[in-house]
This record gives C-alpha cells, structure tokens and sequence, in this order.
C-alpha cells in the first residue's frame, strides 16, 4: 500500500457524510455541502434517507412523500450542487415538513462514481455479478430477492439501454447507488447496488467512499476492508470507525495512485456532532439500510454507517434490511419504531409502483404495452391492464402501475395497471405529458406543447431540470416529455425532458 505525503496537491472535495445518512455543513466542507440540509431547522421537521422505489411523487423506500414544491439536488464533481431528476434506484436524503409527508428539500447521494476497475464477473450460484469500482465492491444484484432490500439493481445508462451487467467492463464510467454491508464471504464492506448508471463520459474528478474500518494514522482513514484503501489528507477530530465517507478526488491523482492512498479532505463527523443537527430540539429521523456490527447485548447496530440504538425487545442479525425511525441523540439514532424488516433468508420483492396522469398510450391495440411514464420506461402484458382496455392514445387518464425489475438493464414489468379515465386532469394532480413545442418564451419561462389530444403552457423555474440534450431553454418543434403539476391546461414542471436525446432510465 502506497501513502501519498506530498502536500503539494490541493484537493478540491465535498464530503457527502452519511452518517445518519445526513450530510452536515462544516466550515471545512467545500462545494455545497451546506445546501444539502436547506429547511432542517427553517421549517423541515425530519430527515429521511432511503432508496427511490417509484414515483406518485416519490416513493422512498415504499412510502410516497409529495414533490410538489421540492428542491432536487446533487453536487456535480466540482462539489456545486445543481438541479437534479429523481431516478429509480437512486438513494436520497430528504428534508420533511411539518405534515411528515412532503419533501422540501431532496439530495441525490451515489455511493460510488467512476471507472470499473475489475469487470463484473457473474456469481455461478446467485446470478448476482461482482465488480470493483475504483477498488471497491460492489454487488449488481440480478434477482429481487436475493437481498433483504427486496430489488434488482436497476441498470441504466444515457444511450443505448444496457441488456446485462455483463457490459460493465473495466473502465467503464458508472454512477452507483446502494447500500453499504460488510460481507463474510470477501471479509469488507461491500456496495449492494440499487442502481447503476453508465456515464456518457468520463469526469474531472471521481467519487470514493465506504465505510471507516481503520484510523491508522494522523489525516488518515482505511475504508471497506482491513487492509483497505487508504485516504489520506485532513481528517478532523470526531471520525470514528463504522462511519460512512464519501469524498470527490481528482482523477489524475486517483489514476496515479489506483489502489493506494489517495490525498484528499476528509471532513468527518462524531457522534457528539450528530447532536448539534437537530439544532434547539430534537430533530426527527428516518432511515432504511443493510445491518452491520449488531451487538445482541446492547441492541446497538450500524445502519448506512449510523449508528442505530434498537429497542431491547427487537432482534435484528447482519444483513437484514430495516427501516427505522427515531430521534438524533449524541449517540446516533435512538430508535422509536422499527417499521419495516426483511430478514436475510425470508425476503419479499419491493414494489415499485409509479403513477401519473397521461395520455399518448394506446391500451385498445391489446397485446404488451410498453410506454414511460415519469422517467420510468414499463412494460405491461395482456391482463395486467384490463381497467385500461379501450382507452386510445388521445384518451387522458390516471395511470397507476405496480411492477418490479426482474433483471438489471430490463424495464419495470407491471404486475397491475389501473387507469381512471378524467375528461380534465384533478387539480394538482402529478401529470406526464408528452408533445411538440410550439412557441417558448425565455423571458418568461414558459412554452406552449401541443400532446395528443390538446394544448398544454408549461411554465418552469430555477427547480425546474431541463434536460442537457435541450440546451438550457426548449427549441420550436422540439419533441419534449413534461411532468409536473397540472392546474387546468397549466403544467408546472418538474423536469422537461427531449424524447429524442435517448435517455433511459
């Protein structure tokens, strides 16, 4: 193992702490790490972190929060933060109201995001494939319930959709979302994948992270094996091993030095500090994640790096997936509820369930539909649909599909559909138009569309994601995908997406 000591390299970082899966602003953060807790302690009552699992607004971990007036965001590799698109698969964090069931506030928070550094390898008995992202593992699983987290790895990419994790060689650029979990069988912590993205392109810098296993010296920290990789730079006081980092490195650093240590700013957080989040008062919390380091004794448990007091009648083992809610305390979460448990062994699929209203889907042709709704490309069979039957493409109805991925690079397959036919959309309700763009006005941030069956203005803000592929304002005769918030023929979007670009999600 090499040690770089020069301190001639300047590391430009931003930490995403997951440590109670919340990342905190600190005077030596860089980037926008502050903006990630924008509305905790202004109005947000709780934080949640879990895995996207579908969109009504959105799903996290099974439970739907509404979008409506939520900021989405994730740091690019210069630690800025920049709007982002909810995706299945991805894990968040996000900021809750006072009702406990809006987002004000939602980060986008990958694990992982570089080259392959050792090609997946498909395991002879699970199906599950193995491979290295910048020397550490990560596990793309190929059937739902082969892990307590209840989902296939979802498999994307912008461009040609990817068939199987056979496609990811070793250097490919990936983007990986999951669960960190420390795993017997290659004795370290591994990245169980909820999703993973092949990038179009290599970036400036890479994404490490993984779990603290060691602190072998002064500005030093070992992560996801012993020995492990070793990220060596400024570590503050306070970092404990069972944490979890992440930390943006320069790529020319990091290919210099693969698989050794690499110089970076590591700012860390100790459990006296997690206090200081919930600010006056107590501050609410929920989190879901893979069980490490349970001790029966005290009923102590490391989730996501967190650590998790359980309550005494509650028995939990390494592996099993829970879903816990609590309150912030010196000593991590002091857990209130345990509201949702798969254990290793006894493990049902998660749904995924996503639900818009829409039109441009042609249900009366019979046979397998295949359509996208909310980003999410799904295929519906024969039977799984019947409540739709007979509605045409210009027909406008609110589509409710359960389904789940079968198989990574595969689409979501429907189990049901559910269609209510409405001659004009609820109000307020989340809706995903598709069109052509027949007149825009930047100055004022709208657009006219022209869908299947009328005229649409869409108007968009400084929240709204636009997709690259239409510059940063929609072109006349552009072929766009709209979803938001519908208030009569108004849609306040959310995101406005090109249908030609060839993005899959």
């Amino acid at each position: 193992m090499h040690h770089l000591r020069s301190a001639t390299f300047f590391v430009r970082f931003i930490l995403s702490l997951c440590l109670l899966g919340v990342a905190l602003a600190l005077s030596s953060c860089g980037g926008g790490a502050g903006a990630i807790l924008a509305g905790v302690g202004s109005g947000g009552t709780g934080l949640v972190e879990g895995v996207v699992v579908g969109f009504g607004s959105v799903f996290i971990d099974g439970k739907e929060y509404a979008t409506t007036n939520a900021t989405v965001e994730q740091n690019n590799d210069l630690g800025q933060p920049q709007v982002a698109l909810l995706k299945l698969g991805q894990r968040v964090r996000a900021t809750i109201d006072s009702t406990g069931a809006a987002v004000i506030t939602a980060t986008v928070i990958p694990s992982l995001s570089g080259p392959v550094t050792a090609a997946a390898v498909q395991d002879a008995t699970t199906g599950d494939w193995w491979l290295q992202v910048l020397g550490q593992w990560v596990r793309v699983v190929s059937t739902s319930t082969n892990t307590p987290l209840g989902l296939t790895t979802v498999l994307a990419s912008t461009g040609t959709t990817p068939s199987s994790a056979s496609q990811l060689s070793t250097g490919t650029e990936v983007e990986v979302h999951g669960t960190w979990v420390l795993d017997t069988a290659h004795n370290a912590y591994v990245l169980v994948a909820s999703r993973v993205e092949i990038l179009p392109s290599p970036s400036t810098y890479v994404l490490i992270g993984g779990v603290v296993t060691q602190l072998p010296a002064s500005n030093q920290v070992m992560i996801n094996a012993s020995p492990g990789t070793v990220l060596q730079g400024t570590v503050p006081s306070g970092t404990v091993v069972g944490e979890t980092i992440s930390a943006w490195v320069p790529r020319n650093t990091w290919n210099n030095w693969a698989g050794g240590a690499t110089p970076l700013g590591v700012a860390s957080l100790g459990q006296a500090n997690l206090a200081a989040q919930s600010g006056s008062g107590s501050q609410s919390a929920q989190l879901s994640g893979l069980v490490s380091n349970y001790n029966p004794s005290t009923h102590v448990a490391r989730v996501q790096g967190t650590l998790v007091q359980l309550p005494a009648s509650y028995n939990v083992a390494d592996g099993d997936y829970i879903r816990i809610s609590g309150q912030v305390g010196s000593n991590g979460i002091s857990t209130s509820n345990v509201e949702d448990l798969q254990a290793a062994g006894s493990v049902q699929p998660q749904t995924i369930q996503v639900i818009g209203t829409t039109n441009g889907i042609n249900w009366n042709a019979g046979g397998t539909v295949s359509f996208i709704l909310q980003g999410t490309t799904i295929t519906a069979a024969s039977g799984t649909y019947t409540s739709c039957s007979g509605l045409m493409s210009t027909s406008t109805a609110v589509v409710s599909v359960s389904g789940s991925v079968p198989a990574p690079g595969q689409p979501v397959v429907a189990s049901s559909v559910t269609c209510t036919a409405v001659t004009t959309p609820p109000t307020g309700s989340v809706s995903d138009f598709k069109g052509t763009v027949l007149s825009v006005s930047a100055s004022s941030n709208t657009l006219v569309m022209q869908n299947e069956e009328h005229q649409l203005t869409v108007t968009w803000n400084s929240g709204t994601y636009i997709d690259p592929a239409l510059g940063t304002v929609p072109g006349l005769g552009q072929s766009v995908e709209v979803y938001g918030t519908l208030s009569g023929s108004t849609l306040a979007a959310t995101a406005i997406r090109s249908r030609n670009s060839g993005t899959n999600d």
